[in-house]
């Protein structure tokens, strides 16, 4: 439904009504091709066999039509446009193959009046006795419909190839629901083939390759994270405790240092991606040397993409490019305004989906065509050589200005706990109680290598189906663990901010007032923590208990998956609270979030792709009129640094 929403923002709506049709018209003509072929069993009511033969594989193209336009009723007023064109292809498609024997018809006599039964456009109507004319597929796939069939597997091929040795090339350029419908259509002949051999051989072939894919899902996992080469070792990053250290010998004059920001940003796909590059980007261009203030981002999900691609493009230890044509915000805008679904379709319907039918893992995964787009995407905006490439190591430069630092949140699949890479090091201090990142796990210590900056986000935004598990091995080459999405833990990214402030308070004297009593060895600080939401339908207090309608329909079985899905959202809500109430007596706390939409306004979808019009919806946030609070937000934060209050 995103996507949808996306494609008739954009107006996109020939490109995708045409390939719905020849995903529908590939469905008709394979059902027919099987439906014509004399089986060794043959149908004891011939009657009934044929009006079927007639009518499902039209019903079954129709359905294409159809399942299009319900999702697109289903979704916003926006694309009721493209439900209605949907639905009229679909009755001119289920019309054309109605009438198209008599169409052909009339055609041969026109063409070759002496003899109109002996042109190739003549075809028989398929009376209630008749036979199935064709003894086997060899025979079924003579004449149009072989050369049909060349067409379409040479075209499926070229596909495969493409989304193997050029994903981003070729989602850029068809994007992720056209590369769906052709895929289906290039698929279904050499599907078949395998429902004829399997039919003739007396196989169950669709429940043979479910079980060797069961089965060989205990060998063939091809979803392990990278490792950059080269990259410093994880033990030789400085621990959190150095780099606030080296901050305050940057920043501080004896007892006294300006604030210091620290950001948690929450996920939300694409959309979080957009609004946390576009929001860090603005603070960038509007605040002097917002980089030095700013010591570390929390990020999960699409803000912690957000996030690495803003940290990106200040590079180690530089100031922000001159390369991009504009300022920070529109460098930001314009990587991650980019549609990144599209690669990520093309290696998992073809690649990816054909890799679970092997038996070790030989071709490349989607995860992989994702991370590459991103990186594209920053080397073309950009025009330097700072890429998401870099290791997380290489964000310290020898100077040792290792700020801004990032915390990218993942979730550790085998235990459920927060699974955190950084470019600074965090140890356990066991026996030590509440003791900042007691409770977390240091991403490269538990991996032993560092997998770079776009893996990192990678990991934090691995969405599950989207993108895969990551997997890591231990040094005999055994699977040692897997690792999701940041937000199914916890979706803002608060828990590890609130262990981020504990550190700080811990090294300085945090306040806001004049009452403490600072020293060389704990200068006075202000933290100022902010956090950045990216759910229009928040309630204006975190604090609060939305209240939903409860499920009616399947109550047992909805009922827990709901609580799966809504125990994220809640236990960051919860975390969200709990860093602004222990920030707010220390520093300042500000939120910048997602205006609630109006009541003909759109919510910009979560996928990884972007319509035009999403991207100006939430360009809008950062307005005075659309959402004053978050224009207060900016105002105040920029007041507080500037003053070093």
């Amino acid at each position: 439904r995103d996507l949808l929403l996306s494609i008739a923002e954009d107006g996109r709506y020939l490109s995708f009504v045409l390939s719905t049709a020849l995903w529908a018209f590939s469905i008709w003509l394979w059902a027919r091709v099987l439906l014509d072929i004399r089986f060794p069993d043959p149908p004891s009511d011939r009657e009934a066999y044929n009006f079927w033969r007639r009518h499902l594989p039209r019903a079954l193209g129709a359905a294409a039509f159809a399942a299009v336009a319900v999702a697109a009723l289903r979704t916003t007023a926006v694309t009721l446009t493209l439900a209605w064109l949907n639905a009229g292809a679909g009755i001119v498609f289920w019309l054309c193959l109605g009438y198209r024997r008599r169409l052909a018809k009339a055609i041969a006599r026109r063409l070759s009046p002496a003899d109109p039964a002996a042109h190739w456009l003549w075809v028989e109507s398929i009376a209630p006795g008749d036979t199935p004319p064709f003894a086997d597929l060899r025979q079924a796939l003579r004449g149009v419909r072989g050369k049909l069939a060349v067409v379409a597997m040479s075209a499926g091929l070229a596909l495969f190839a493409a989304g193997w040795a050029a994903p981003v090339a070729l989602g850029s350029l068809l994007g992720a629901l056209l590369l769906l419908m052709l895929c289906g259509a290039t698929w279904l002949p050499f599907g078949t083939l395998l429902t004829y051999f399997g039919t003739r051989r007396g196989l169950p072939v669709l429940s043979i390759l479910f079980v060797l894919a069961l089965l060989f899902s205990n060998w063939n996992d091809n979803h392990e994270i990278p490792a950059v080469a080269a990259a410093p070792l994880p033990a030789a990053r400085p621990s959190v405790d150095e780099a606030l250290d080296a901050w305050r010998r940057a920043n501080c004059r004896g007892e006294h240092c300006p604030p210091m920001v620290l950001i948690a940003t929450a996920g939300g796909g694409s959309r979080a991606a957009y609004w946390t590059g576009s929001l860090l980007g603005r603070l960038q261009d509007r605040i002097p040397a917002f980089d030095e203030s700013l010591f570390a981002v929390s990020g999960v999900s699409g803000g912690a993409l957000g996030a690495a691609v803003y940290r990106a493009l200040l590079g180690p230890g530089v100031r922000p490019p001159t390369a991009c044509a504009g300022a920070m915000e529109d460098c930001t805008q314009a990587v991650l305004g980019r549609d990144f679904l599209g690669p990520v379709a093309a290696r998992l319907l073809h690649t990816d989906l054909l890799q679970r039918f092997l038996p070790w893992p030989l071709l490349p995964d989607r995860g992989a065509a994702l991370e590459a787009a991103w990186r594209q995407a920053l080397r073309e905006v950009s025009g330097t050589e700072r890429s998401l490439s870099t290791a997380l190591g290489d964000l310290n430069p020898p100077a040792g200005r290792s700020w801004p630092a990032l915390f990218l949140n993942a979730t550790w699949v085998d235990n459920g706990r927060r699974l955190v890479a950084s470019n600074l090091r965090f140890d356990h201090q066991s026996g030590v109680p509440d003791a900042p990142f007691e409770r977390a796990n240091d991403q490269l210590a538990v991996l032993g290598y560092d997998p770079g900056l776009a893996a990192a986000a990678h990991n934090s935004a691995r969405f599950p189906l989207i993108s895969p598990p990551g997997m890591w091995r231990d040094g005999d080459g055994r699977v040692a663990g897997r690792l999701q999405d940041g937000g199914l833990f916890e979706n803002y990214g608060a828990e590890t901010a609130l262990e981020l402030l504990e550190a700080v308070c811990d090294r300085f004297t945090c306040a806001r007032d004049e009452l403490s009593f600072p020293s060389v060895e704990r200068p006075r600080l202000t933290p100022i923590v902010v956090l950045i939401s990216s759910d229009p339908a928040l309630p204006a207090n975190l604090a609060e208990s939305p209240r939903h309608p409860p499920a009616g329909f399947a109550y047992e079985l909805r009922s827990t998956l709901h609580s799966f899905a809504n125990t994220r959202v809640g236990r960051g809500a919860e975390a969200a609270v709990r860093l602004a109430e222990r920030v707010r007596p220390l520093g300042h706390f500000i939120e910048f979030r997602m205006c609630r939409p109006t009541d003909d306004g759109e919510t910009p979808p979560l996928g990884w792709a972007l319509s035009t019009a999403a991207q100006r919806t939430i360009r809008g946030y950062l307005g005075a009129t659309a959402c004053p609070g978050n224009a207060a937000a900016m105002i105040d934060l920029e007041r507080w640094l500037r003053s070093g209050a």
